[in-house]
């Protein structure tokens, strides 16, 4: 780095209170925290919470600088390593950078590919189905249960072979804690030594054990994750071949459901049920998918309102709003010096807020995503998975396993917003979710899909010792 970089001023500090700082503004609402500091001091400002201080860079400016030049500049060990201490594995996807970290992704790659969500739509129609037909009708729950009573029972089986069944709950105590004690410090520490927390721990040990188990043992005419995973660790034993790596990697999915597909499906909902008319399409498009049984991938592909709806949601509410990363190096952004070290907010969704690239941004317009105004298309404008090296492996499956869930309920079900029209707040539970405050009825059973039984499920055969 030269001189005249070292010698760039510190980014700009936003005053705050004695003591709290910033804190209230940012638990209120980060991003849009992070939209009026970037107005008025740019893309790269300080914050303090508490005894914190974080450097931010925002904007579509930023999201670019991330993109092109942040390989070697963020890192991601620091967040993300004492989560991996509750499985033993200091190194996993999630907390690697670099080399190993581009090795990894090539590893699960396939597992995470929106064409194994699609080579499987027999088994996740019928796990959708058999879900949705075990609800009594009339009864009501919250949407986030809805979806999690399908999303992860989906991901589980299709990735490690396993029901999740009456386990739902005790990954959600597992995870939940450990993220918001370890990850996004929502949580004290010491919350971890509850009783509720340590036995949810050692039965996801124990199920994740169980797994490991069946697949060294069993053989699947399709391979999934965990079968990646276990010839992975025959290859690079110094990533995937110590049991907490392995375990890390295995329960990944049920992180993935129980967080990030259930709660978009769920925010997806609540922007239907506030546009009406736009839920109308979406039920004809559903009703169509699935007028001949399990659509084609083609199919699927091919839808448009649901696809657009489901785009909107992802920049409205985006279950990724920011990522928490460390400078790995010094160096200037903006004309301003960033020191090695520095704990660092890249508050990557800005963008979805501001008029100049999404004209009125608070208003659900599906017809952003369509000729001629692309406004997702724009350069640093569109990141709702995150961006750089490390973002979201399953983006794509996350997309259209989303589009699937909502197409499948839409068509066999019909909801009523419970207490319709309230206004509800968002919270950090441990990512952005609507809790469980977004209560749905059960009101009528539209349809049943007619699913081919004999493409459903991986057939399976012992393996000889």
């Amino acid at each position: 780095m030269s001189d005249a970089a070292l010698l760039a001023p510190l980014p700009p500090r936003v005053p705050g209170l004695p003591i709290l700082g910033n804190a209230l503004d940012m638990a209120n609402d980060i991003i849009g925290f992070c939209v009026t500091q970037y107005r008025a001091r740019g893309p790269i400002f300080s914050i303090r919470a508490l005894n914190r201080e974080m450097v931010v860079l925002a904007g579509p400016e930023a999201n670019l600088f991330i993109t092109q030049h942040g390989a070697d500049k963020f890192s991601a060990r620091e967040t993300w390593t004492p989560l991996g201490h509750e499985l033993d594995a200091d190194v996993y996807l999630q907390s690697v950078d670099g080399e190993r970290h581009i090795t990894f992704r090539k590893l699960m790659k396939r597992s995470y590919s929106a064409s194994m969500m699609t080579s499987n739509l027999p088994l996740l129609v019928d796990i959708a189905q058999t879900a949705i037909d075990r609800l009594p009708i009339g009864s009501e729950m919250s949407a986030l249960q809805l979806f999690r009573l399908i999303v992860t029972e989906q991901l589980g089986q299709m990735l490690t072979g396993h029901a999740v069944g009456d386990d739902l709950e005790t990954m959600t105590t597992f995870l939940g804690m450990s993220l918001k004690a370890l990850v996004t410090k929502t949580a004290p520490a010491f919350t971890l030594r509850q009783a509720k927390y340590r036995q949810a721990k050692a039965r996801a040990i124990a199920l994740g054990r169980e797994i490991i188990e069946q697949h060294r043992t069993t053989q699947r005419a399709q391979p999934d994750l965990v079968d990646d995973v276990l010839a992975a660790g025959m290859q690079h034993p110094d990533l995937l071949g110590s049991e907490g790596q392995m375990l890390e990697a295995v329960l990944g999915p049920f992180s993935a459901g129980l967080d990030t597909v259930s709660n978009e499906c769920t925010f997806l909902l609540y922007a239907l049920f506030q546009n009406p008319k736009v839920l109308e399409r979406c039920i004809s498009e559903a009703d169509i998918l699935f007028a001949g049984g399990v659509p084609q991938a083609a199919q699927l592909r091919a839808l448009d309102t649901i696809h657009h709806a489901m785009m909107e949601t992802l920049r409205l509410y985006s279950i990724a709003p920011g990522i928490t990363r460390h400078a790995a190096q010094t160096f200037t952004f903006a004309g301003h010096r960033v020191e090695k070290g520095q704990p660092l907010f890249l508050a990557t969704t800005v963008p979805h807020f501001l008029p100049e690239l999404f004209p009125n941004p608070s208003a659900f317009d599906i017809d952003r995503y369509t000729e001629p105004r692309n406004e997702h298309r724009q350069r640093g404008a569109f990141s709702p998975f995150g961006i750089g090296t490390h973002t979201c492996l399953g983006a794509g499956a996350a997309e259209t396993q989303m589009m699937l869930v909502m197409a499948t309920v839409l068509h066999m079900l019909r909801l009523e917003w419970v207490n319709s029209g309230e206004k509800l707040k968002i919270k950090q539970d441990p990512t952005p979710t609507l809790g469980a405050k977004f209560q749905v009825r059960l009101v009528e059973r539209r349809h049943r899909i007619i699913i081919d039984k004999s493409h459903v499920g991986q057939p399976i055969s012992v393996l000889e010792n």
